[in-house]
């Protein structure tokens, strides 16, 4: 009988353990619900109306920093650390970032500038490139900076965009390739220059039955349409025994221009083949001395940019 008590009494004692655990985590858990709360969202919101909604909720709202909005009204909230509809516990620290207002800025002038000047100028004033529309032109010279919107000397909000037409240039002018085989390449790249053709790359092959410089094939192809835009490619014959066709050194002196950094290259072409000789980022007025080894006449090619700056050729 008492064997009996005693294991009720037991079996009671762990119940109301249990009962007890239960109620601890039922109440945890109504304290929790009761301790957070979901996140509001500030962004665009006045300051001094946050501060009262954070107070309401029991939020410590700080402003952490202030800055210029092309978005929101100054005053207003633009961001904060905790993302919005987060669970968090009352009394946590919130900092939000406020608007300043847009940052008003003087819209440069940028007509009759290049592209690439006309860019750093908008981007200096924290202003953004727009749309960038392309026409033909006799008047303007390619990437040339025709008009603008919005136009220069006006005030506006840092942070929009700026449109601008520009000029291609002259409309090209499309021939018909002519047949180059048999011609010497020298006097082949005079008659091509004519009418603004280049030949951007020449390779050799040696051959002792044909004179050296004679050109074997072309690319593209006799017949074909073709602009001062179409790249052409020789091969040229060379006589190895030739001893007029020795190697020797030219030098190429060259300065940029430009008001602005400028990708200059250098294209050398002679019956040594084609090649680079320069490629890289150059200053403005920074000089560019540089020696390529050459065999027989060579036509020196420097670019700025996308555009032929200046030609030179070296006889024998």
């Amino acid at each position: 009988m008492e064997k009996v008590k005693v294991s009720y009494i037991l079996k009671l004692a762990v119940l109301g353990v249990l009962l007890m655990l239960i109620s601890a985590a039922a109440i945890t858990k109504v304290i929790f619900m009761f301790s957070t709360i979901s996140m509001p969202d500030f962004s665009g919101i006045k300051t001094e109306k946050a501060q009262k909604m954070a107070q309401r909720m029991k939020i410590d709202l700080k402003i952490d920093d202030e800055i210029y909005s092309p978005i929101y009204e100054v005053g207003c909230v633009v961001s904060q650390d905790i993302p919005a509809r987060t669970e968090i516990k009352k009394g946590r620290t919130v900092y939000i970032v406020v608007s300043k207002g847009s940052k008003t800025v003087i819209i440069p002038d940028i007509a009759a500038q290049s592209r690439s000047a006309a860019l750093v100028l908008v981007r200096n004033a924290g202003l953004l490139e727009g749309d960038d529309t392309v026409v033909f032109s006799s008047i303007y010279k390619d990437t040339t900076v025709i008009s603008q919107s919005p136009p220069a000397g006006q005030e506006s909000p840092a942070g929009i965009k700026v449109n601008m037409l520009r000029s291609s240039g002259p409309r090209k002018t499309d021939y018909l390739m002519p047949d180059l085989t048999g011609r010497n390449t020298f006097d082949a790249f005079q008659s091509l220059r004519k009418n603004k053709l280049l030949v951007e790359k020449l390779t050799v092959e040696p051959s002792e039955e044909i004179a050296s410089g004679t050109i074997l094939n072309q690319e593209p192809p006799a017949g074909y349409m073709i602009n001062e835009k179409t790249p052409i490619s020789i091969n040229a014959s060379i006589k190895e025994s030739d001893t007029t066709l020795k190697k020797r050194m030219i030098k190429i002196a060259y300065a940029n221009p430009e008001n602005l950094p400028k990708l200059v290259r250098i294209n050398v072409l002679s019956l040594n083949g084609s090649e680079t000789v320069y490629n890289e980022v150059a200053q403005p007025n920074e000089p560019i001395n540089i020696n390529a080894a050459i065999r027989g006449e060579a036509l020196v090619q420097i670019w700025s940019g996308t555009e032929i700056a200046k030609e030179m050729e070296f006889k024998n």
